[in-house]
């Protein structure tokens, strides 16, 4: 059974969900590269959790995915959208478990064959999350400057939705807005995406950090809950 998450105003913990220590006690040990496809049901042979990252081109995915590791160049950022055309997995070691994070493609970009997008990205990304057998959480990763989901952005959720991933959602490039904008965008989402009372997406910025503490701090406690012995 895949776990629902659940996240409270001003980044505290729902009763059971989500807690954890701070972000800056998580001690990532090792990185390598790992699994790399392009063809649909062609999962990693490891059974380990994993972690999927998703978003549309240009959303800022892997300079996410850079800040959260603090490797800079771990997942290639390119100015040329649409770049990442494989599902790629990270092997990460740290102090609470192993677990693979997911690069998946980036949807949404324009110069790239719609039968391209539709037939053959598409169907790698919604095999992924309807088929992997280790899948723990999806990231789906919004940019906050946008008024709400774009139509790929609810493709996308819906895919998710239908195939009961637990999401996390989270708004990107936060920094680009100030304060109270934020604070006003980070509310409109919330709305548009139809989230319980006292959910909601976490801002995150991969130029200052904001948000990688409570970020972090949902991944460390699915990974505790995710890898624990059972009691004899």
């Amino acid at each position: 059974m895949r776990l629902r998450l659940v996240f409270r105003r001003g980044g505290g913990p729902t009763q059971g969900e989500v807690c954890g220590p701070p972000a800056s006690t998580v001690k990532i040990q090792d990185i390598t590269v790992g699994h790399t496809t392009t063809r649909p049901g062609d999962f990693p042979d490891e059974a380990i959790p994993e972690i999927a990252f998703l978003g549309r081109s240009n959303v800022g995915k892997s300079s996410l995915i850079n800040s959260l590791t603090q490797r800079r160049k771990l997942a290639r950022t390119s100015k040329s959208p649409g770049r990442t055309q494989a599902i790629r997995c990270f092997r990460i070691v740290g102090d609470v478990a192993t677990c693979f994070f997911v690069d998946l493609p980036g949807y949404g970009y324009a110069k790239v064959s719609r039968k391209i997008r539709e037939e053959q990205w598409g169907k790698l990304i919604e095999t992924y999350l309807q088929r992997s057998p280790n899948l723990l959480v999806g990231i789906q990763l919004l940019d906050i400057r946008r008024d709400g989901p774009t139509k790929l952005d609810w493709q996308m959720i819906e895919w998710s939705r239908a195939s009961e991933v637990p999401t996390l959602y989270v708004l990107t490039k936060s920094d680009k807005l100030g304060q109270s904008k934020r604070a006003k965008a980070v509310a409109a989402f919330t709305r548009a995406l139809d989230l319980p009372d006292g959910e909601r997406p976490i801002p995150y910025s991969a130029v200052t950090g904001a948000g990688r503490t409570e970020l972090w701090d949902a991944l460390d406690d699915l990974l505790r809950r995710a890898t624990q012995t059972p009691a004899a």
